[in-house]
């Protein structure tokens, strides 16, 4: 079901001094920052629409992975919800898997291993009339450790341009 591993996210408290730890105490970067919020995202979450905003940082580790940031700018998200478990600690919140068929997937996530949904949202990108990024959590912490993400970039789906990029 999973062909790679798209990125692991790390879910901060601080995203300016988590970009410069990454950075220059490790080596990674450069760094792409973007905010998301209801004028770039739609999110639902355990069923409901739900309206919150963040601050996420992308740095490419190699051509077929990355490290994603997360730093949630309200109490409304599954990041700060996450925050406040593990007492506001920078923490693994989940990893992006690779899938050949987004689809086909999810249904076995869901229903041929049980695991909740736990969010789906979709991501304008670098034109607001293209396609959008979809991308949907299962709740996989008591089989791996950690929230599995999969998500679809259909044909045409680009980036948006960062608002900053760090170095």
């Amino acid at each position: 079901m999973f062909t790679g591993i798209n990125h692991v996210c790390v879910v901060t408290n601080n995203l300016d001094r988590a970009v410069c730890t990454w950075s220059h105490r490790y080596g990674v970067g450069p760094w792409s920052l973007y905010r998301y919020d209801r004028s770039n995202m739609s999110a639902v979450v355990d069923g409901r629409p739900t309206d919150f905003a963040m601050r996420v940082a992308l740095a490419q580790l190699s051509p077929t992975s990355r490290v994603e940031l997360i730093q949630p700018l309200d109490e409304r998200s599954p990041y700060a919800e996450s925050l406040a478990r593990h007492g506001g600690a920078d923490h693994i919140h989940h990893v992006r898997f690779d899938v050949a068929d987004y689809d086909a997937a999810a249904e076995r996530l869901e229903h041929g291993l049980g695991l909740r949904p736990l969010m789906t949202a979709e991501f304008t990108g670098a034109s607001n009339e293209g396609p959008q990024f979809a991308g949907m959590y299962f709740a996989a912490e008591d089989d791996v450790g950690f929230v599995v993400e999969i998500g679809r970039a259909p044909d045409g789906f680009a980036m948006p341009e960062p608002e900053s990029v760090y170095p």
